[in-house]
């Protein structure tokens, strides 16, 4: 056994791990399967970059379950007449989520619908955020997914949420909404005079 003096070096000096800020990948597409009568809904796993992960299911924006498994047993029954849209995001230990994907039961979008543009994008203390869209309400226009970010016109991460740690400096930082149909908004664009890195305060 360690004297306790050398015990508590060894535990002080142990390093920490990062903080976890990059969001799991987006699950999809997501498939629905009435075939044996009731509702069963699958979709193609998710990664993460530390893991583990969990998906949450939802139906018209209601949180119906949370899983560990790319799929799930909606219904053992046939569903009622009517307009069913679901979605599947992916969650990690942190916290951070994916973008989401969609799935309709019964026809709703045309599936050409291009979302409107995030706004007010903005850089403070190493963190880029905005507000996101406004869509008219009812349920005919598709929601907005998720994000996707862009450092100097290249991909730097999708996610759901409305803001992103920046690892890097840009010059040109942008963000465009994905939405349920998987069309993608016009870039909201943020050019900083010098492209030094962020400050993270």
């Amino acid at each position: 056994m360690l004297p306790l003096v050398v015990a508590l070096t060894v535990a002080l000096s142990a390093p920490c791990p990062a903080p976890d800020h990059t969001a799991p990948t987006r699950p999809g597409p997501l498939l629905i399967d009435v075939s044996s009568g009731g509702v069963v809904l699958r979709w193609a796993p998710s990664t993460d970059d530390r893991g583990p992960i969990h998906y949450q299911v939802y139906e018209r924006d209601r949180l119906v379950t949370t899983v560990t498994e790319p799929g799930y047993q909606y219904s053992a029954f046939p569903p009622p007449p009517g307009i069913f849209i679901f979605a599947v995001r992916t969650i990690d230990e942190a916290g951070n989520v994916s973008a989401a994907a969609y799935q309709s039961l019964g026809r709703i979008w045309r599936g050409d619908e291009v979302p409107p543009a995030p706004t007010d994008l903005r850089l403070a203390s190493g963190v880029l955020s905005w507000t996101a869209p406004a869509l008219p309400p009812g349920g005919f226009v598709p929601p907005v997914a998720g994000y996707e970010v862009l450092l100097d016109g290249r991909v730097a991460g999708r996610l759901g949420g409305t803001s992103f740690v920046l690892d890097e400096r840009a010059r040109v930082y942008g963000v465009r909404a994905i939405n349920a149909v998987d069309r993608l908004s016009p870039v909201t664009e943020l050019v900083t005079a010098s492209g030094r890195p962020p400050s993270r305060g």
